[in-house]
């Protein structure tokens, strides 16, 4: 997982790492999301525990977020 967001082209993907984000399955979505070539980094959930997992893409929040919704929203930016 990259640490910064300059790495790479498309949106930025950040997954929360918190511990109710972690819990409920947030690290294992980063690495479902890397596995599809995606570019992921640690993020922060601003305080949206209780929809955990989070992932902002491009600073657009997905609650309670599976590599699905991500894929999806990611096609939706790329159509734009």
């Amino acid at each position: 997982m990259t640490s910064d967001s300059t790495s790479g082209s498309g949106p930025v993907i950040e997954v929360c790492f918190g511990p109710e984000c972690s819990d409920c399955g947030g690290r294992e979505l980063a690495g479902e999301l890397e596995a599809l070539g995606l570019n992921v980094i640690e993020g922060d959930c601003r305080d949206q525990c209780p929809n955990a997992p989070l992932v902002l893409v491009d600073n657009r929040m997905i609650t309670r977020a599976t590599a699905r919704k991500v894929e999806e929203r990611v096609a939706a930016l790329i159509e734009e």
